[in-house]
């Protein structure tokens, strides 16, 4: 009985460590998987110099560098191109099974399987981020945030002026935004707002998994209870990462 009970204990960690949450960063040339409990990291795979967008859908990694969407296992780091044509694209999320990337004032609607894209419906000039949460598309367009249905393109302007905004993340039914200095809260549906706490300007790099939201700070990664705004340093040596996510 000891030893059913021992291998049932093994088999439920271990299913609760396959569920847990893990960090993407690409930091110089490399890809790195990186522990959301004490930041240490494991080196996956190179040749992502210059890679700015980052992040994950149904299991994988996606990223754009240059002219390619690419794909990446998330245990290896081996990846491979899915499309082109996507030179000067400038924000890139996912949500809904689907990849959602801005490129000269159009969003577009990716496929994660082979990478086909179509346009989705509006006027996308001057849009700065992109994050999805609260089952939407959050876009936030010349200072202004936006609650977007990427089927019709119908949006509801969300109240607040959102200049100075440097990152922004969804998870679930929060969106979280740095604006100058200080990391908030919004509602997407309302865009009602809860200020976080200060010290987190400069920050262009942040991320949310397990309850919790990371973010790159002076190349310290730093993690941040959303429910008391209490942070804490990781690890650090991140000074030059460029592109960071959760999967």
């Amino acid at each position: 009985m000891r030893l059913l009970a021992l291998t049932a204990v093994i088999l439920v960690t271990m299913a609760g460590a396959a569920a847990a949450g893990w960090l993407y960063a690409i930091d110089g040339d490399y890809l790195y998987s990186v522990d959301p409990y004490d930041g240490s990291w494991s080196s996956l795979s190179s040749t992502w110099t210059g890679t700015e967008l980052l992040t994950s859908c149904d299991g994988y990694l996606y990223a754009i560098q240059g002219d390619m969407l690419y794909t990446a296992d998330p245990e290896t780091g081996e990846w491979e191109s899915l499309s082109s044509s996507w030179q000067g694209a400038s924000a890139l999320t996912a949500g809904s099974n689907y990849l959602y990337a801005c490129q000269d004032g159009i969003i577009y609607e990716a496929d994660p399987y082979d990478g086909s894209w179509e346009a989705i419906p509006g006027d996308y000039y001057g849009t700065q981020l992109l994050a999805w949460a609260g089952g939407a598309l959050m876009v936030l367009q010349n200072d202004v945030l936006y609650r977007t249905d990427p089927v019709t393109g119908d949006f509801t302007e969300l109240p607040s002026s959102y200049a100075g905004t440097t990152a922004m993340t969804g998870s679930g039914s929060d969106l979280f935004v740095v604006q100058g200095d200080g990391l908030y809260r919004v509602d997407p549906y309302t865009g009602d707002y809860v200020d976080l706490g200060g010290g987190y300007g400069g920050v262009t790099e942040m991320a949310a998994v397990n309850g919790y939201i990371y973010t790159v700070w002076e190349g310290t990664l730093w993690k941040t209870d959303p429910d008391t705004g209490e942070f804490e340093a990781l690890t650090d040596g991140w000074g030059a990462t460029t592109a960071f996510c959760s999967l």
